[in-house]
Order: C-alpha cells, then structure tokens, then sequence
C-alpha cells in the first residue's frame, strides 16, 4: 500500500513538472532566437506613418519673416478661431474626408497618404510664395493606440513620437497576464476607409520581420484569455479544497475509528 503511494506521488510531481514546462514554453516571448551570441540585421519592414483623414497636423513654421510664420503655425491658427482647418481644441489642423488641411492663404492642400517628411516638404512649397525661406516641421498630434483584454493595464495610449511598436505597445499596458494568450493577438487597423484584422504571435521570432511590427495610428491590440483564466475563476475550482479538507477529515476520522 505504502508503494502505491510513493509511485502516486511521483507520478503526481512529473505531471507538475511537465506542466511547467508547457506553460513556460507557451508564454516565452521570441522564440527561436539565439540569445546565447550577438545577433543583428538589418531593419527591412519599417514604414513611416502615413497622413490619414481624422489626423491632426501640428506645424512649426519658421522663416526669415517672423510675423508672416506666425500665420502658419499651429498655436497661431488654432487661436484664431476661424475656418481654416485648425482644431483649437487639440491645437493643430484636421486633416479632411478628402484628405486636405486649410492652411492660411494657401487655402485646401492635399496631405492624405504623405509622411510627414513628404507633408513637410509639401508644405514648404505651397508657403514659398509667402514667406521667405520657410522651413516647416510637421508632428501628428493625436497619434494614439489601444491595447484592451487580459493586460495587466488596458487602455488607450498616446504616442509622443512617429513610430512605436508591437512589444513596446504590450509594455505600456504593463504585458499579458500569465494567462493571456501570447502566439493569437488580434491587431485590428483602419487605414483609408478600411478596417484590417490581423493575428499576432509574440511567442515568434518572425514577428520581428512582420510588416505590421510598426503600429499606426488608431491601431488597436486585442489579447485574448487563455482557457486557464477562465478556469481560474470557475466556482467549481473555488470550493475544490474545500472538498478536499472534508474529505481528508473523514479519512483520518475512519483511521482513527479501526
């Protein structure tokens, strides 16, 4: 009897020791990376954000007229309370449905599918004629994404610079829960005027290389509960041990009763 025991509770530490290693294998993120020497290559799927409708554009104009800068520039036009395609309220101007800003003078000026390195240089041009060698710096101002499911800190982020990506999204939202489900995330894009759905494996190494590793504005990250997280919370799981003292109390109460 006494050996019976022993070999059920080998058997009961294997499976426990299999089962970590399974789950370890299954929440590491990058694998087939080998982390044991220096690896580098050479960055072929990034690619600029890209000027869409619902953007807002700030503008830093600066030229050898001062006061005739100050037309342009964002605070100057958002303050002015007029039609001119500033959005006072987050200080820069709305990109259009048609994909225009309206800038001072220059009127409607086509900005949609543009870097903001080309919107620059679009910009510049159309002020040459009223300023004397402009130079123009284009930002997005409300450049946001959102990371929602089982994160330890869902929410909607914003995004100071023009580019961030998919580990660095994770991280804001403080990573996947232990029971997130690492190798389905859905990244959901809407880029002129449709709407993408694409699954996600952060456990692969191949993410580095994917042309979606660079997130665009709007984009939104889904993560999905594993099966566990449910299991966790199941009320039948909750009252198991308590099952189980009972059960031993009554094994224990008949020992002792022989």
């Amino acid at each position: 009897m006494m050996k019976n025991h022993l070999y059920k509770g080998l058997l009961f530490v294997i499976i426990a020791v299999l089962s970590a290693c399974t789950a370890q294998k299954d929440t590491s993120y990058f694998q087939g990376l080998k982390r044991n020497s220096e690896l580098s290559y050479k960055i072929n799927n990034y690619s600029p954000l890209t000027i869409q409708s619902g953007d807002i554009l700030a503008l830093n104009i600066k030229s050898l007229n001062s006061e005739g800068s100050a037309v342009f520039n964002t605070a100057a036009a958002a303050g002015a309370g007029d039609a001119k395609g500033a959005a006072g309220a987050a200080g820069g101007y709305l990109v259009s449905e048609k994909g225009e800003i309206e800038l001072p003078l220059v009127h409607s000026l086509k900005v949609s599918g543009l870097t903001l390195v080309q919107a620059q240089a679009t910009i510049q041009k159309a002020i040459t004629p009223y300023l004397k060698e402009p130079l123009v710096t284009v930002s997005l101002v409300n450049f946001k994404i959102s990371v929602m499911g089982d994160v330890s800190h869902p929410d909607v982020f914003s995004v100071s610079s023009d580019r961030i990506t998919i580990p660095q999204a994770i991280t804001l939202a403080g990573d996947l829960t232990s029971t997130a489900k690492r190798n389905n995330v859905l990244l959901i894009r809407e880029i002129e005027g449709e709407r993408k759905f694409v699954n996600i494996d952060l456990t692969s190494a191949q993410l580095f290389d994917s042309p979606y590793y660079y997130l665009k504005n709007n984009d939104v990250l889904y993560v999905e509960a594993g099966k566990s997280k449910f299991k966790t919370d199941s009320p039948i799981l909750k009252i198991i041990p308590i099952i189980l003292s009972v059960a031993s109390l009554v094994l224990v109460s008949i020992q002792l009763g022989r």
